[in-house]
């Protein structure tokens, strides 16, 4: 996604002209908040997902909700943190429609607190068949619809699923994930919450190894990695596994002076359910504020880690 100035403006989000926007304030709650007294990155992204409910609640009719006869889910997204969330605050919200086709629909959507924007987030939804791991062309005539929202703007087409994302013995750690009854949707599917949650996972389990490799206390430290971007593919929107767990993977794709990607995975079985890339940026919350240098020690520990699949796209 690129840097577009218009999606830090919660102007930009506004409906075309003589249609009625759907802009409006949410409110996180006090047990979204963790341990560094901020929003926390799942419940930042459901606020993201709210926005987007929203916007399809208003122009999507009941094919959207309640008959939810298009079972219209994420293939892909990418959630962008530029400032932390703050409780109790209201957090504005707007979305913005970029593009619409048979393929999909890419919804583009900013939060912003303090009249700052604090993320945004660029989704391509599609309809799913009953098998719920094949997307299907949207009806035309629910797209005819939507023709007077589209306000076309910046990169359209996510990047594909990355070569080897699928394979579990690329990835260099594993955890496993019990699924909860709360992990179902209205829609009988794995909710996007749960799946942030099993991500999220993933990747504090990967990063307390390299830290608890690198020395410290990593239950404490590995919190000084912060995201910055997720980028979440899935590959299907199944129920969640009834008699096992999910398998989680992670493996570290890059590092940098002072960040690093992680790549984290969901498996039911030798089944990828989704993925992610999540560039981490290195924080120290007694000194200087921005990025700081990896640390050499985590650094290693970092690519003992390394992702051992076909190599990361750049």
């Amino acid at each position: 996604m690129k840097h577009e100035a218009w999606r830090h403006d919660l102007s930009a989000y506004a409906a075309p002209a003589g249609v009625a926007s759907v802009a409006s304030a949410v409110v996180a709650r006090f047990a979204d908040v963790d341990t560094r007294r901020h929003i926390n990155n799942i419940a930042v992204y459901g606020l993201h997902h709210e926005a987007r409910l929203r916007w399809l609640l208003a122009h999507g009719g009941a094919a959207v909700w309640p008959e939810g006869s298009l079972r219209l889910k994420p293939r892909h997204s990418r959630t962008e943190f530029w400032r932390e969330c703050h409780y109790p605050a209201p957090i504005d919200h707007g979305v913005r429609l970029l593009g619409a086709d048979g393929a999909g629909l890419t919804l583009a959507s900013g939060l912003f607190q303090d009249g700052a924007c604090a993320g945004i987030q660029q989704t391509l939804l599609a309809a799913w068949a009953d098998d719920l791991a094949t997307p299907q062309p949207l009806p035309m005539p629910w797209l005819a619809g939507l023709a007077g929202q589209l306000q076309p703007a910046g990169e359209l087409h996510p990047p594909l699923l990355p070569p080897g994302a699928d394979a579990r013995d690329h990835y260099r750690i594993e955890n496993h994930f019990a699924a909860r009854y709360a992990d179902f949707d209205a829609d009988g599917c794995t909710s996007e919450a749960a799946v942030m949650r099993g991500i999220e996972q993933a990747r504090s389990t990967l990063l307390m190894a390299a830290y608890g490799a690198a020395g410290g206390e990593p239950e404490r430290d590995w919190t000084n990695l912060l995201v910055a971007r997720i980028d979440l593919h899935w590959a299907h929107h199944g129920a969640p596994p009834q008699r096992q767990p999910w398998a989680l993977a992670g493996a570290v794709t890059h590092t940098g002076r002072s960040s690093a990607v992680l790549r984290v995975a969901m498996f039911q079985g030798p089944a990828l359910h989704a993925m992610a890339d999540c560039v981490m940026v290195c924080t120290d919350p007694a000194g200087p504020p921005g990025p700081q240098p990896l640390p050499p020690a985590l650094r290693d520990a970092l690519q003992a880690l390394a992702w051992s699949g076909p190599a990361a796209a750049a």
